[in-house]
């Protein structure tokens, strides 16, 4: 049976520079998540892969919009040596099942249908036909998927989460072959889950080290509950700070109407107080001494997204209870003693052109 889906991509085009391009029926939400949750955070800028790197992925938005597709390092463009993201991507307007999923593990793997060239003048996209005899000419960008990540995405499914994952080829070669310790012949049984929280701890450690006066760093949800231990201060002062700040950040947006905070800097002479989100459901908490603002902005954002990868996929579970916010003590003192800087993101560009995560 043959299904349509409509074609998405992301790159440095020779008259355009850097754009998305999206055929005409991908609604304009489509291509926000397709830019915001994918190309954003997939792609460093300040720090690209090598060369050779290349991935496939499938975000998920919802039972009836699945996102699947490639990336690749393109390497330079007509103005130099660079690292130039190429980002082709299929959108699936029906509901996600098995058999739809089979055949979307196929296409990963061989590749899209076509590969459009960054140097065309005018770029136009169309629908695509997935049919059963689906042939591929960019062959070169598709990746052989591992049988955990087939059954791991079956489990998904079946279990109604939301598929969100993004795989390399290094990481399909460097996985294990399935050995007895991680399966069996039955039916219902699928590979242990990676350690996300050991992924997801090594992040942070990695953050810690960084020369810019980190003092704290700690992995909250939204209700303000641990997913991490705390790095570099007190677990019970990270999570009555954690705790402040979403308090004061659910107060501005219900205060002022507001859809989002997208972040709440605390700063004074001897340091800064940062929560920004990660996920819909954490927040990374961070505590400086006195550092440079802007390297310390673009360490957590180069964290931000290392940690939303992960956090796509892996649904870290609260583990103790937070004290109630709404009663806590500091808040008051807080505001009183530091200036406090409520940053938001603009939702309404379509036309975005920055090579790499949003301008915030």
């Amino acid at each position: 049976m043959s299904w349509i889906v409509e074609q998405l991509i992301y790159s440095s085009f020779s008259q355009l520079g850097f754009k998305y391009i999206a055929s005409a029926n991908v609604p304009p939400g489509i291509q926000q998540v397709f830019y915001q949750h994918i190309v954003s955070q997939l792609w460093d800028t300040y720090n690209p892969p090598h060369r050779n790197f290349k991935g496939v992925y499938i975000y998920q938005i919802d039972p009836h919009n699945t996102l699947f597709g490639w990336l690749i390092n393109d390497g330079k463009d007509e103005f130099g040596p660079g690292d130039i993201p190429y980002f082709h991507c299929y959108y699936l307007q029906e509901l996600l099942d098995s058999k739809k999923l089979v055949k979307i593990l196929a296409c990963l793997e061989a590749g899209p249908l076509k590969r459009i060239s960054r140097d065309e003048a005018k770029i136009s996209l169309y629908p695509v036909i997935l049919a059963d005899n689906y042939q591929a000419n960019a062959f070169e960008l598709g990746i052989k998927l591992s049988k955990d990540i087939r059954l791991f995405s079956h489990r998904q499914l079946r279990e109604e989460k939301p598929l969100q994952w993004f795989i390399s080829l290094e990481e399909t070669k460097e996985r294990p072959h399935p050995t007895d310790n991680n399966y069996d012949n039955s039916k219902d049984t699928f590979p242990r889950e990676p350690n996300y929280q050991a992924e997801i701890a090594k992040i942070l450690e990695e953050l810690a080290e960084k020369p810019i006066a980190i003092e704290g760093i700690m992995l909250v949800s939204a209700q303000g509950q641990p997913l991490t231990n705390s790095i570099g201060m007190p677990h019970n002062s990270a999570l009555i700070l954690a705790g402040t700040m979403i308090y004061l950040a659910n107060n501005t947006k219900e205060e002022l109407s507001w859809s989002d905070v997208e972040q709440i800097a605390i700063r004074s002479p001897q340091g800064h107080l940062i929560l920004t989100p990660c996920s819909d459901q954490a927040f990374l908490l961070v505590k400086t001494g006195k550092t440079i603002t802007g390297l310390l902005e673009g360490e957590i954002q180069k964290t931000r997204s290392k940690l939303a990868i992960i956090l796509a996929i892996s649904n870290p579970t609260p583990q103790t209870p937070l004290l109630n916010p709404a009663v806590n003590p500091f808040l008051d003192s807080l505001v009183e003693e530091f200036e406090i800087v409520l940053e938001t993101e603009d939702d309404n560009s379509t036309d975005i052109r920055y090579p790499g995560r949003t301008l915030q």
